[in-house]
């Protein structure tokens, strides 16, 4: 199979940098009409997938927000999952793991070996067990064809003091783009990537040398604009991938709806980003 990065390279010159975010809250299901229930979540991520395949590279089911249905939530997910990739989408499951050994290992198994019931193309992973220690995700991934985006320097600002504290003469955050990109480095493929919020400054030079992908979130309802997100992001060579998800599914519940509202967020990012 084509690694996670050609695969993501290409959808996205193809598409765009929009990638649509599932996040089937208890409001945003009341807010289309539906129950927060199973049935609920299963025919919003259907009219999601659906829209999406239509209008851009990849999606990013927020796993959380079926997680809390239990086993009958991650079989909704498994279904989406499974439908989107049927119809040539990308899926990041943003699933945000993180562990050490045989644990690390077993997240890896479940989120992106092809045979696993929730393999997605790739998943989000937190590094504050050190970056090392998600070397067992880091080789599943590799083996599978699949990437993985360590949330680096996310959009909320609870998470600055952690990532902008001082290791010796850098940064936590800019530690961690150099840790990746060496990664990345040995791999002679770029299949790491990094979380970095739209609301976030921030200086090229490491980003650019992680080589990585960019997964954006923070545009729309977090406060970011398509103009925000083509100052800080405008010359980088980086594969960005744009997360939108309230600024979407607030346009829903009707499919056309969906449609129009991510055509027009689309063309709002390659208008910034040009």
């Amino acid at each position: 199979m084509e690694s996670f990065s050609v695969r993501l390279a290409r959808a996205t010159a193809n598409r765009g940098p929009l990638c649509v975010g599932l996040d089937p809250s208890p409001a945003t299901l009341s807010s289309w009409g539906l129950a927060d229930s199973v049935e609920g979540l299963r025919i919003f991520s259907q009219r999601c997938v659906e829209a999406a395949s239509e209008t851009v590279a990849c999606i990013k089911p927020q796993v959380a927000f079926f997680e809390r249905f239990g086993s009958q939530g991650f079989a909704v997910l498994e279904a989406t999952i499974r439908t989107a990739r049927q119809a040539g989408l990308l899926v990041i499951a943003d699933a945000k793991r993180s562990d050490i050994s045989t644990t690390a290992a077993a997240y890896g198994a479940a989120w992106l070996r092809e045979t696993a019931p929730l393999a997605a193309d790739a998943m989000t992973v937190t590094p504050y067990l050190g970056l090392q220690a998600l070397s067992p995700i880091f080789d599943e991934a590799r083996e599978a064809g699949a990437g993985v985006f360590v949330v680096v320097s996310s959009s909320n600002p609870e998470g600055r003091a952690l990532q902008q504290a001082q290791m010796g003469e850098l940064s936590v955050e800019v530690a961690l783009y150099g840790e990746i990109g060496d990664l990345n480095n040995a791999a002679r493929d770029p299949f790491i990537g990094a979380v970095l919020g739209a609301t976030r400054a921030f200086d090229h030079a490491p980003v650019a040398n992680m080589a990585g992908p960019l997964l954006i979130p923070g545009f729309g309802a977090q406060g970011a604009t398509a103009q925000d997100v083509g100052e800080r992001f405008r010359g980088l060579k980086n594969t960005l991938v744009v997360a939108a998800s309230r600024a979407w599914t607030d346009a829903g519940p009707e499919v056309k709806q969906l449609i129009d509202r991510a055509s027009a967020l689309q063309a709002s990012l390659r208008t910034a980003l040009l």
